[in-house]
């Protein structure tokens, strides 16, 4: 008949700094979040000596031998205990100590036991109310009964209280209107429990551009998947999200191609301060709307004057789902064909912009037809038929478009920005 030596552990060598309610901002640093920081901890004894699917240290509620202590320095105070045969709180008075239970075997026959807590920025102890600061220590001990001596011992680990500055990241320098964006946040002090997975508003990321100095990326001009940002697992303290950026606007201001965007979190514990909220930092993220231009093409040089004009329109730009063809060609910005007759889409032809689609998902190449109809001889020589130009806003091949004569010539044009216009022209005879 032998006993055996026990040992006791904590999930962590690390933890985070715990944070009171609203001492997490936004990120325009302006506005509290209400979110408490409160650290879960799990403390594990491993003695072989105990077979039942839980250990107590006693037999009455008496506290348990598994003590929990705050190191300040050269102070130290008990703030929790456990291993009692029930649980119970007694932090009415700020110089009493919250007894946690007895703790559960994590899995049969295995002797290992475990229990999960934790621990506020104000703590009770029997040294009265502490506030956990960086640099503090949280020790466990566990009186083993019976060691592999058969005597009583004590066993110790303990763990640190750090703040860690975080940084902020996307996964491009320049991204297309409409398109994806992943969005990383790194900050260790936002992974209070290392046995979750967690998530927190998008409120914590504020975009700033010349379209707005101050958008939070919950608002309704953004869709983020997941809606929160979320950890990329247990105890990674790494944060993403998917957040699609607008099409046109924020802030009902529209977004210029080319536009410099700055994201930032206001981190609020950084790395030697004492505590959260001691000093903040804008950690920032930069990328660029793209602004590629636009190239307008058409497959031909010389056209007889019933030929069909086959264009090639280049609008990266505009290629804004890359899982989708597109369309392009608006009343804002319009795809336009014009001859010495005239325009091919006003609003007596059906519609004052012809459309182009994509030729394939995330090509970014747009085309279509216009048929040439000739012009308007007189019975005499033979009229080939209708000559009335026609614009359609969604079929990429009914466009018309009349001569003016049996020499003339034809122009397309795309305004792919306000204001931007590309045109490609070709020559018409007989």
């Amino acid at each position: 008949v032998t006993s055996n030596s026990g040992s006791v552990s904590f999930d962590r060598s690390v933890y985070p700094v715990p944070f009171a309610t609203n001492e997490l901002h936004q990120g325009n640093d302006s506005t509290d979040i209400a979110t408490s920081g409160n650290v879960t901890m799990t403390v594990t004894v491993e003695d072989a000596d105990f077979t039942d699917d839980t250990l107590t240290t006693g037999s009455t509620t008496t506290a348990g031998t598994v003590v929990i202590m705050l190191v300040e320095g050269s102070t130290t105070s008990t703030i929790l205990t456990a291993g009692s045969i029930a649980a119970y709180d007694n932090t009415g008075a700020g110089s009493q100590v919250q007894e946690l239970g007895p703790l559960s075997e994590v899995e049969r026959d295995t002797s290992i036991y475990e229990i999960e807590f934790t621990v506020d920025k104000q703590q009770h102890s029997d040294n009265g109310m502490r506030t956990v600061q960086s640099g503090d220590v949280i020790q466990v001990k566990y009186t083993d009964a019976s060691d592999d001596g058969g005597s009583s011992s004590d066993v110790y680990d303990s763990s640190t209280f750090d703040l860690r500055t975080g940084s902020l990241s996307v996964d491009k320098d320049v991204y297309v209107l409409g398109s994806d964006m992943v969005v990383t946040l790194t900050d260790a002090d936002l992974n209070l429990d290392s046995g979750s997975i967690e998530s927190y508003t998008m409120a914590l990321i504020e975009w700033d551009s010349d379209a707005s100095s101050s958008s939070a990326l919950n608002g309704s001009d953004f869709t983020n998947n997941p809606s929160e940002i979320q950890e990329t697992g247990e105890d990674t303290g790494v944060f993403q999200t998917v957040t699609t950026i607008p099409e046109a606007n924020v802030a009902s201001t529209a977004i210029d191609f080319g536009e410099a965007v700055t994201l930032t979190y206001a981190d609020q514990g950084l790395a030697g301060e004492d505590s959260v909220g001691d000093d903040s930092l804008d950690v920032e993220a930069y990328f660029s709307i793209s602004n590629f231009g636009a190239l307008v093409e058409l497959d031909k040089a010389v056209y007889n004057w019933t030929d069909t004009v086959y264009v090639t329109i280049t609008a990266p730009d505009h290629n804004t789902n890359t899982a989708a063809e597109e369309t392009i060609g608006t009343t804002a910005l319009p795809i336009q064909a014009t001859s010495r007759a005239g325009k091919m889409c006003t609003s007596s032809t059906g519609s004052t912009s012809y459309t182009a689609s994509e030729s394939g998902p995330d090509t970014g190449v747009f085309t279509n037809e216009i048929a040439l109809t000739g012009y308007n001889l007189t019975t005499a020589h033979n009229n080939p038929g209708s000559t009335t130009n026609v614009c359609d806003l969604s079929d990429d091949e009914a466009g018309k478009l009349a001569m003016a004569g049996q020499t003339d010539g034809v122009s397309v044009s795309y305004e792919y920005n306000d204001g931007s216009v590309v045109v490609a022209s070709a020559s018409v005879s007989f």
